[in-house]
């Protein structure tokens, strides 16, 4: 199938985290009050801080430190207009043209790739040509096209497409001396990166093209090139065949002890797949993600707290115990795909998957250091199961992940109707959303304006628990699905609406792959409130 531009644009552009305001170029500056407060909200200015912070005044602002400097540059672009987009809160001038400036520098070449250069401060043995950086590149310059209305960014976008489509062969593989050749650098020894098989046998592509496929299609759903769209038909159909199990189940090569892969790299492309399914592609698409993620993610690739392995298949990178490094992008992503797969995926059930991981491990696991602007609001690559890290690419990936449930705590349709579908505070033109958890939780809707109203109780409530009051007074509760509906002539403007419900206990516990290590969470809710034994993450909570 080749889907019509029309309909992938329509789906983009409910799913981009955009607004008029953003292009506006109004609101507040970074450090200012926010609107509206919450958990979500305060860890995304937090990180974004944070972000800030990794640029380098004694090394041409770039962000230095993290994995690499061309990489990083591209998801701190993304990341940060994300998070501008969602909260109106304004990139500094001086932080935007510092960092301009250095987007230009680290892509003049003829790919129009993130690579190192020597004209900028940095490690000389990092100057290398990186197609991991090929989705890092394609997110900047859209974030610049749909946040900036750069011309500059949308001609950059298509020359790094032909350089893609120009290094593509036959059966989907990438010529990767091709495109070092075409960047005009030596191309990286990582081996994570560069894999290649005979033609026409089976390739793993996701740490390059596969991930790259999300950024393509946002790059369409923001210019509507007729090349990306081409490209991304022609990846989306490689990925399908190459990364996908019919069974649902993760590819047995792809968990082969001795491949080498990236947990990331592998969600990026089910994200990039998904994505592409929804904004017109084929339900087929949609259908290979969501099997995927019911059976071969939830358990295996993820543990219910949110625990996700940096490595896929050969475990590179170990903690002391010997069990495989965490990182929390990947949480991220796995959450995404939930909110995608629930939302305009018609799958409801899977919201209590993304608040979970949300509350569980996203929110908790984020480093509050206020001494150290550099860890203050970070996330990163952790040893211990339940432990912190901090670094760039990881953060700014998560931060990109929260702008976009913080977009859909809230969403509205086109004739006015409002569905809450994420327990978090926010604030829409229809309604300001409080939530507050002591022995029960309550969620507060105060209506702006007289509208239909879907609010999404989570699975875990127990029925009996679940009471939905107007001004005080005891409502109906009238189910659909997950969620309970009141009509318009039942919210009025000014009048609070107030859904309570338990937090019931559990127990629950998680094995590690290899240390065996046993740990046993009690949960409140959707929230782990202790450990056993205790873990950096989950310090013991009263009450």
């Amino acid at each position: 199938m080749n889907p019509s531009p029309t309909s992938r644009r329509t789906f983009l552009q409910q799913l981009a985290v955009v607004s008029a305001l953003s292009l506006a170029r109004h609101g507040r500056a970074l450090g200012a009050e926010p609107e509206t407060g919450g958990p979500l909200r305060t860890s995304m200015d937090r990180a974004a801080k944070c972000c800030l912070a990794w640029l380098n005044p004694d090394a041409e602002w770039l962000p230095t430190g993290g994995y690499e400097i061309a990489h990083d540059t591209g998801r701190w672009w993304d990341a940060m207009l994300r998070y501008e987009a969602a909260t109106r809160v304004l990139l500094s001038e001086q932080a935007e043209a510092a960092m301009m400036k250095n987007l230009h520098t680290l892509t003049d070449n003829p790919a129009a790739l993130l690579m190192n250069t020597a004209r900028l401060p940095g490690p000389a043995e990092k100057i290398k040509v990186n197609p991991h950086n090929l989705r890092e590149t394609m997110l900047a310059y859209t974030a610049l096209v749909r946040h900036r209305k750069s011309d500059w960014a949308w001609a950059q976008g298509r020359k790094l497409l032909q350089a893609i489509e120009g290094t593509l062969e036959a059966d989907g593989q990438m010529d990767y001396q091709k495109l070092a050749a075409l960047a005009g650098g030596p191309l990286t020894a990582d081996p994570l990166m560069i894999q290649r098989s005979p033609a026409g046998e089976w390739f793993n592509a996701t740490a390059t093209t596969g991930r790259a496929l999300e950024a393509i299609v946002w790059f369409h759903g923001a210019t509507g090139d007729p090349l990306a769209l081409k490209l991304a038909h022609r990846l989306a159909e490689v990925h399908l065949r190459q990364a996908i199990d019919p069974s649902g189940e993760v590819r047995a090569e792809l968990r082969d002890p001795s491949h080498v892969g990236h947990t990331h790299s592998y969600c990026g492309t089910l994200r990039g797949l998904l994505l592409y399914g929804l904004a017109g592609g084929g339900k087929r698409y949609i259908d290979a993600v969501a099997a995927t993620y019911r059976r071969g993610l939830v358990g295996a690739v993820i543990s219910h707290s949110g625990w996700t392995p940096h490595d896929q298949g050969k475990s590179r990178f170990h903690g002391p115990e010997g069990d495989p490094v965490g990182e929390h992008a990947s949480c991220g992503d796995v959450a995404q795909l939930a909110l995608w797969l629930a939302l305009p995926g018609g799958q409801a059930d899977l919201l209590d998957d993304v608040e979970r991981l949300i509350r569980a491990r996203l929110l908790p696991s984020q480093i509050v250091d206020e001494k150290q602007p550099r860890r203050d609001g970070a996330w990163g690559v952790y040893a211990h199961p339940f432990g912190y890290g901090a670094i760039l690419d990881v953060f700014a990936a998560v931060l990109h992940s929260l702008a976009d449930f913080h977009e859909h705590i809230v969403t509205t349709t086109p004739d006015g109707a409002v569905s809450v579908n994420l327990h978090f505070d926010a604030e829409t033109p229809a309604v300001k959303v409080t939530s507050t958890r002591n022995a029960e939780a309550t969620l507060a809707i105060l209506p702006k304006k007289s509208c239909d109203l879907r609010i999404r109780v989570p699975a875990w409530a127990t029925r009996e628990s679940v009471q939905l009051s107007i001004a005080g007074k005891q409502g109906p509760l009238t189910w659909d699905g997950a969620f309970l509906t009141l009509s318009r002539k039942d919210v009025v403007e000014g009048i609070p609406v107030a859904l309570e419900y338990d937090l019931p206990l559990k127990e629950t516990q998680e094995e590690m792959p290899v240390s065996h290590r046993k740990f046993r969470l009690s949960w409140r809710g959707d929230e782990v409130v202790s450990c056993s034994p205790k873990v950096p993450i989950y310090p013991d909570i009263k009450g």
